[in-house]
């Protein structure tokens, strides 16, 4: 694109992240900056980290090695097992394999948490910043129109499927009732979280957040992640998502904080991450031990700040509001 508009978008992605911390500022967050270089980089499947090896030279000692983050979550959530109850970070984040006109290998990534609180707190901080946000830098679209819906019904409205009685056992696979309703891409033996994202993909992404964000509510528990799950409907877990213009903007988990649960999650990982790729990180102890600190309840967001600036600013890419991309190089 021509240097002058690059530099235009700059200059407003400057500003959108000077609004973004006064509204947490406001708010009595503290901004936390954790590590570049971790031991764990976060064990979900499908999100492969960037590897590095540390030498000891002069100093001695083990090599050792070490991982670019994924996400800076468990880092925060120890911070709020030292003691701060609000807190947030504007972070680089890091994803082999990502490339496309919303993806980049490194990429900056907005999360905050709070304890206590949950996901609803958590939701209504989020739309209060869209709005902010909205009103500052595209006063024309409906920022501030929140949407609220289940992926229940998600998928009842847009797809004709009851996915609360595949979760409750009650009859057909997912697969088989995707099927039925004409889906091509699904395949007879897909397993159920392989026909629910062709079906995400197919029917429901795309139609969603065009009259304002919308929040997507409880997702079933197989994909519960670092979401404690739902005491009065088991098979669905405290996570949302939210969208806007069918582009998907944040990740939102009602945070498990049993050590002992999440263990038995990391080493089901662990196991999922062997058969993939031969090899996984170790289980983080110091952020089991720092669940073990949090005795109330807690919720936490991971935002794709370059998508939300992309939106704001109106670009096509996230490649141009981000001065150095990879991906025009790659």
């Amino acid at each position: 694109m021509a240097n002058a508009r690059k530099v235009e978008n700059l200059k407003l992605r400057a500003r959108i992240l000077r609004e973004v911390r006064s509204f947490f500022v406001e708010r009595d967050f503290v901004e936390v900056e954790t590590p570049l270089l971790v031991p764990n980089p976060g064990l979900e499947p499908y999100l492969v980290p960037f590897e590095t090896t540390w030498e000891p030279g002069m100093g001695g000692g083990k090599a050792r090695t070490y991982y670019l983050p994924t996400s800076p979550e468990y880092h925060l959530k120890k911070a709020l097992a030292l003691g701060l109850p609000r807190v947030f970070e504007i972070s680089r984040s890091f994803r082999n394999g990502e490339k496309s006109r919303s993806h980049e290998p490194e990429f900056s990534m907005l999360e905050w948490y709070r304890h206590p609180g949950g996901y609803a707190e958590i939701a209504d901080d989020f739309a209060s910043l869209l709005a902010r946000l909205g009103a500052e830098f595209a006063p024309a679209a409906p920022w501030k129109r929140r949407q609220d819906l289940s992926v229940c019904e998600a998928f009842r409205s847009l797809a004709g499927i009851d996915l609360e009685a595949v979760l409750k056992g009650e009859g057909e696979s997912l697969a088989s009732r995707a099927r039925a309703q004409g889906f091509a891409s699904v395949q007879a033996d897909d397993d159920f979280e392989t026909a629910f994202h062709k079906v995400m993909l197919d029917a429901i992404e795309a139609k969603l957040g065009f009259e304002g964000p919308l929040f997507l509510w409880d997702y079933p528990s197989s994909m519960c992640a670092l979401a404690r799950l739902k005491p009065e409907k088991p098979y669905l877990c405290e996570r949302f998502e939210v969208y806007f213009r069918g582009v998907e903007l944040a990740n939102c988990f009602g945070e498990l904080t049993d050590p002992v649960e999440q263990r038995v999650r990391c080493e089901a990982d662990r196991g999922t991450r062997m058969k993939l790729y031969g090899k996984t990180p170790p289980i983080d102890e110091e952020f089991l031990s720092a669940l073990a600190k949090l005795d109330q309840p807690a919720g936490g967001i991971a935002v794709g700040l370059d998508r939300v600036v992309q939106l704001l600013i109106g670009a096509e890419r996230i490649q141009d509001v981000i001065a150095f991309p990879h991906a025009d190089s790659l």
